[in-house]
């Protein structure tokens, strides 16, 4: 039986317009045909969320519209007889929904969709007590495992698919440039194909610690660490093979192409606040060095030849891929515009924020 039977509101923190996020009193949404209800147990803040919906608005134009799109949950309602039995399973939420027909969907690479929907940006997301999802957008997870630690598989997923785009190989020397979310998972993953040296690059110093009581010992502080000569002597004046520009500013693009040796590969994953400006002698590196500079997208999710969030699934349970230490604050639903608050006014430190809306 649907545990929301009896339960006709929620709420949900929904985007009206720019700039103009609320906390609202909504009713319950009813699943139909293959869509499922998810009781949201965990939703991480994403840069994507706060401040790029929050500041340049929504990718469909829908408003009101409720945003957040790195969730987990329970099944608790199903919009079909045939579905009912997965009601009380856990399942962490692939938020992109390919249209499945395109060229690119049709040969599994959902990511290039031409015709995407998105949970949290197009169609309502997982900052909400409930949540409405298509069955096939859930990935089962086993009852034991960690709510808060499966809630990241999304951005676990986009880092794993930044790696293996890059290739990254058994002694690689790699560097990792903006420890965000992103950029820490993609340190971890790095590490755990095998690179000698995974330089974990960050202007805090406080994300540069936690970096390394996450076991990147090679991470690095901007402004306090001579990065340039550290890299040096640890790559033997080669260079790195692989860097990975997860902070979307120039200046890290520029260092990045500067640290890599011959036919070296950048890989782009973190999006420019402002214009890019490449000079003539940055340029000239990448022509005289062969260097390759590829960007990623999104994550994959197809079956073969491997299942990035089975396998981003499987780290987290073996302690590969670490989430814990990086949570810097957990907090109801309720308070979730108190969180873009500290975020915009960084008025203490903050690493990777949780809405947890039982709290």
């Amino acid at each position: 039986m649907s545990e929301t039977k009896n339960i006709k509101k929620m709420k949900a923190v929904r985007l009206h317009a720019i700039g103009d996020l609320r906390c609202d009193e909504m009713e319950v949404p009813v699943p139909k045909g293959e869509e499922l209800l998810i009781k949201v147990g965990a939703c991480g803040v994403c840069g994507s969320d706060y401040p790029r919906t929050y500041e340049h608005g929504t990718s469909s134009g829908i408003y009101p519209l409720t945003i957040g799109h790195e969730f987990a949950g329970e099944v608790v309602a199903a919009g079909s007889k045939e579905n009912e039995a997965l009601i009380g399973t856990k399942a962490a939420i692939y938020p992109l929904i390919p249209c499945r027909k395109c060229d690119p969907c049709v040969t599994g690479n959902y990511a290039m969709c031409e015709h995407y929907d998105y949970l949290g940006s197009r169609r309502d997301g997982g900052f909400a007590e409930y949540v409405k999802v298509p069955e096939s957008n859930l990935l089962f997870v086993p009852e034991n495992v960690d709510e808060e630690a499966v809630a990241f598989l999304e951005p676990i997923s986009v880092a794993l698919h930044v790696v293996q785009n890059c290739r990254v190989n058994y002694g690689d020397s790699v560097a990792v440039f903006g420890l965000g979310a992103i950029g820490i998972f993609v340190a971890q993953w790095a590490k755990a194909f095998g690179a000698k040296h995974v330089f974990a690059i960050d202007l805090d110093e406080k994300k540069v610690e936690i970096a390394k009581s996450m076991g990147l010992v090679d991470a690095l502080c901007i402004g306090k660490d001579d990065i340039d000569a550290i890299v040096k002597e640890k790559t033997n004046g080669t260079g790195i093979d692989r860097a990975f520009e997860a902070s979307g500013a120039g200046a890290a693009f520029k260092q990045a192409i500067s640290l890599l040796r011959m036919e070296g590969t950048l890989g782009l994953v973190g999006r420019p606040v402002h214009s890019l400006e490449i000079e003539n002698q940055t340029f000239e590196k990448i022509l005289r060095f062969q260097i390759t500079i590829k960007g990623t997208w999104s994550f994959e999710f197809k079956e073969f030849p491997h299942h990035a969030w089975k396998q981003s699934l499987d780290a987290i349970n073996a302690g590969v891929i670490k989430t814990e230490p990086f949570i810097s604050h957990r907090i109801p639903l309720e308070d979730t515009l108190k969180a873009v608050k500290l975020m915009k006014d960084k008025s203490e430190f903050f690493y990777k924020i949780l809405i947890k809306p039982e709290m």
